[in-house]
């Protein structure tokens, strides 16, 4: 039965260096444009849907918010519909915690504004 694996940010780097992975990032559009990890895929609470998730085969799923709370979230929504037979990590302490590893970000210019 699948669960919720919470991953330090270390471990997920070291997850996306040797598996099939797909960073899912539950945060909104103007939180991802500011900063997001490379290569991850958006898809916001606001619109977050575990029937998308049926059509994915053969990767492990690493949920990620800013603090690690959206992302539980999302993942509890995944597990409660049944959606996904995945491997399913969370990203613990978010996109704050990526970034206080000092791990990699994409990041918005400074003239960034919406």
């Amino acid at each position: 039965m699948p669960e919720l694996i919470d991953l330090k940010p270390q471990q997920v780097l070291e997850l996306l260096e040797t598996d099939n992975v797909l960073l899912v990032d539950v945060r909104e559009m103007s939180e991802y444009s500011a900063k997001h990890i490379k290569g991850s895929l958006l898809l916001p609470m606001s619109v977050f849907d575990p029937e998308d998730f049926t059509a994915i085969k053969g990767v492990k799923v690493v949920l990620i918010c800013a603090l690690g709370k959206r992302s539980v979230a999302a993942g509890k929504q995944l597990l409660q519909a049944g959606e996904t037979t995945l491997p399913l990590f969370n990203l613990e302490g978010g996109i704050k915690a990526w970034a206080e590893a000092g791990l990699p970000l994409i990041l918005a210019p400074e003239d960034y504004s919406i």
